[in-house]
């Protein structure tokens, strides 16, 4: 999940680290200074939920959130356990893109407009 925040400001960066650090399905957090971003891991069943509790405990610092799937490191299936099929043709999605919607405009009712 990538939260855009102003890293800048420094009681945003103090609001969000400790918003992170209170919610426990929360796991890695790296904060990049320069493109104003947090990326976190989430573990836990739905990250809607999750995104919606930071939106709600987060205020008007959080400007926008994504929610970035991550590919599953598995093996793939051996052609010796699974037999092939020959009857059906394999169907394929297209790709999910990730949304971004912008929680508030920018700029209103922010702690650090000029």
């Amino acid at each position: 999940m990538w939260i855009k925040v102003d890293l800048q400001c420094p009681r945003c960066r103090k609001k969000i680290k400790k918003l992170l650090c209170k919610i426990p399905q929360v796991q890695d957090q790296q904060y990049k200074e320069k493109e104003n971003l947090v990326v976190i891991k989430v573990v836990c069943c739905s990250p809607e939920k999750i995104k919606q509790k930071i939106i709600c405990k987060g205020g008007d610092i959080i400007k926008s959130i994504e929610i970035k799937e991550t590919e599953m490191k598995t093996k793939p299936p051996d052609e010796k356990e699974k037999p092939p099929k020959e009857d059906t043709e394999p169907v394929s999605k297209p790709p999910v893109e990730p949304v971004c919607v912008p929680v508030r405009p920018v700029g209103f009712g922010t702690c650090c407009t000029e």
